[in-house]
């Protein structure tokens, strides 16, 4: 720019007025009592703080507010008023931002033509083309166009009080807001009661109480997410209004699995067929397919074992463990390590050894953030889908009371224990075999199609070599060293002649299985492999950690004195002794029994093998003289 058009300018701008395309532009006055335009909301200058920082106040809503001078679009040449008229004057600047940019777009064609002193019918034809609207609309506002005012004078004039002015005394204003506070939270929020309660508190007052239509539109104005919390909770508000994000989609299996426990909707039976208690399921499910990769149903409470043998599970070929419980046939074609486990923040979950174990075998724990249920729907998916196929059956107790109605769960229950595992296993077959609504086919089909190479054969997912040490690396675990006596965890010494070879304090890793603690697994400082242990005392009971540690709180309580183990093994054979001769009245030791029983007899658990549940060695009474035994020649 050379310096001639760039004096000119300068004094141009140094006039009270300036014409751009013909047009008057005005200098807007930056002074006390001026009222402007500054996003979208009508101000009234209070004081210039600043060279660059101007202190005002909206007059729709007093709000104190402080701008730039750049912000200010345009002035208002409405005079604000004193007293009654003010709230009229308020009420007149209530104007829509729809409205602000439809008089500005209609001012910007119209503007240009005010020059001249008539509108010719072309000049009014290519405005309504323009503009959308007839000749006689564009001629009114030709003659409504004030360039003074600028564009507010073409702002539309509508009839009735403009919405969000609001025509009732600041004192009952104060005390709606107040009581939709304090009443409208909670379940049983309505907006009855709101009405309600501002009536009570306007009467008791001596005040005029608002119209029900005015108290329930106050409780509107408020934002959806903002009713729903106060409600339902944060968390379902949340849920129904935040904004989600991009969700990591796998592109292959075994990429992403989730892992969730959930409180089976069906009371089992005992062998007496009692109604006993609700089984638990831990079950992970393969994101891309959609496949079951594994499950463990148990009588316990979750727990950093039904992980293990979740992921176990998940990660073994399960041919022997169908075979185990009489399935022949099946497909089940699913497993492998996975790259990355997804999980809640379960205790279970957040243990460091899990996420030391997953490191070992080169998989990622990842957690679900909290309150964000989302992030693990297809599990959540999943146990929602099966939990349907239970609703049908005998002793469901549904997924609310409200659905249960009047069933009698407990009185109709009749599946055992055994019973419930097999049925569900076949569901999981049929759920595999049956299109899944986001795949467009088959969880099955999903997997082979991924694993079937292009001249028709299939492909393989990597093998665990030894499925038995992968069980034991995911299994609790404690730090403990060799001692004279072995080595001793809970209180109990577990011994076996290959701790010959290790020198006494030799720090080791101990993995125990707490629904069984016959035996252990010791990994000695040094070593690569397992040493499986058994009870020094061959003659103990087997038991669940649960059990020992009750019974031994149980002794603490009648005696402040250390308690040995074997004293607690006493106890726990004394029970089982009740236990057997009694009628199982008490649905408690009914439960303990069911426990030990489906732990113990379970064919398909990996750490029972083939074996059968062994009997206890009886003590030798040594009181007894010996019987001597006649040899035949």
């Amino acid at each position: 720019m050379n310096f001639e058009i760039s004096a000119y300018l300068t004094k141009l701008l140094n006039t009270s007025a300036f014409f751009v395309m013909g047009v008057a532009m005005q200098k807007i006055s930056i002074s006390p009592g001026a009222l402007v335009l500054a996003g979208n909301k009508r101000l009234e200058i209070i004081a210039s703080t600043s060279p660059s920082k101007i202190e005002a106040r909206d007059v729709i809503s007093g709000e104190t507010v402080f701008i730039s001078p750049g912000e200010i679009e345009f002035e208002l040449k409405t005079p604000l008023h004193s007293g009654s008229e003010t709230f009229q004057a308020e009420a007149e600047l209530a104007i829509r931002d729809s409205d602000i940019k439809l008089a500005t777009d209609r001012f910007n064609v119209l503007a240009p033509l005010k020059t001249k002193q008539f509108l010719s019918k072309q000049d009014a034809e290519q405005c309504s083309l323009a503009l959308g609207l007839s000749a006689s609309q564009i001629r009114r506002l030709f003659a409504q166009l004030d360039m003074k005012k600028g564009p507010e004078s073409l702002i539309l004039k509508r009839r009735g009080r403009t919405k969000g002015v609001k025509i009732i005394g600041a004192d009952v204003e104060d005390i709606i807001q107040q009581v939709i506070d304090e009443y409208y939270a909670g379940p049983g929020a309505t907006v009855e009661r709101v009405i309600q309660k501002v009536k009570e508190q306007c009467l008791t007052l001596s005040l005029k109480a608002p119209s029900s239509a005015t108290i329930a539109n106050r409780v509107r104005e408020r934002k959806p997410r903002e009713l729903l919390a106060k409600k339902s909770g944060k968390k379902a508000a949340r849920q129904a209004y935040a904004v989600r994000g991009e969700k990591v989609q796998p592109e292959a299996p075994l990429q992403l699995i989730q892992i969730d426990h959930a409180l089976v909707d069906c009371i089992i039976v005992d062998d007496q067929r009692i109604p006993l208690m609700r089984p638990w399921i831990t079950i992970a499910i393969d994101v891309y397919t959609r496949v079951v990769l594994g499950f463990y149903l148990s009588l316990s409470y979750p727990s950093a074992m039904s992980v293990a043998l979740c992921i176990a599970h998940a990660a073994l070929p399960k041919n022997s463990w169908l075979k185990s419980y009489g399935f022949s046939g099946y497909e089940y074609p699913f497993y492998s390590l996975p790259k990355r486990i997804h999980v809640d923040n379960a205790k279970e979950f957040r243990s460091k050894k899990l996420s030391d174990s997953c490191r070992s075998y080169g998989i990622e724990l990842t957690f679900r953030p909290r309150g964000t249920p989302h992030n693990g729907a297809h599990i959540e998916r999943l146990i929602g889908t099966l939990m349907g196929k239970i609703h049908i059956l005998p002793g469901t107790t549904m997924s609310s009371t409200k659905a249960k109605g009047d069933y009698k769960s407990e009185r109709m229950a009749s599946l055992l224990f055994s019973e419930f595992r097999e049925w569900l296993i076949r569901e999981v077959e049929i759920y595999h075999s049956t299109e899944h609504s986001a795949l467009g086919c088959s969880p099955l089909h999903k997997w082979e199609e991924y694993y079937q190479n292009k001249d028709g054969s299939f492909s393989y997912p990597l093998l665990v070599d030894d499925p038995k040490r992968l069980l034991i690396d995911f299994m609790p675990s404690k730090t403990r060293v060799i001692g004279r006596a072995g080595v001793r965890i809970h209180n109990i010494d577990y011994y076996t002649n290959t701790l010959k070879r290790f020198d006494i304090g030799t720090k080791c890793v101990v993995r125990y299985d707490p629904d069984s603690l016959k035996k252990i697994w010791v990994l000695p400082e040094g070593e690569k492999n397992y040493i499986e242990l058994s009870y020094a005392d061959l003659r103990l009971p087997d038991t669940t950690l649960s059990e020992f540690k009750s019974l031994r709180k149980k002794i603490r309580g009648e005696s402040a004195r250390r308690v040995p183990a074997a004293e607690v093994f006493k106890l726990i054979e004394k029970n089982e002794q009740l236990v057997s001769a009694a009628t199982m009245a008490s649905k408690q030791a009914r439960k303990t029994r069911e426990r030990k029983k489906s732990r113990l007899a379970d064919p398909g658990h990996p750490l029972n093998g083939q074996r059968q549940i062994e009997k206890h060695i009886e003590s030798i009474d040594y009181s007894v003289n010996p019987v001597a035994y006649t040899l035949e020649d």
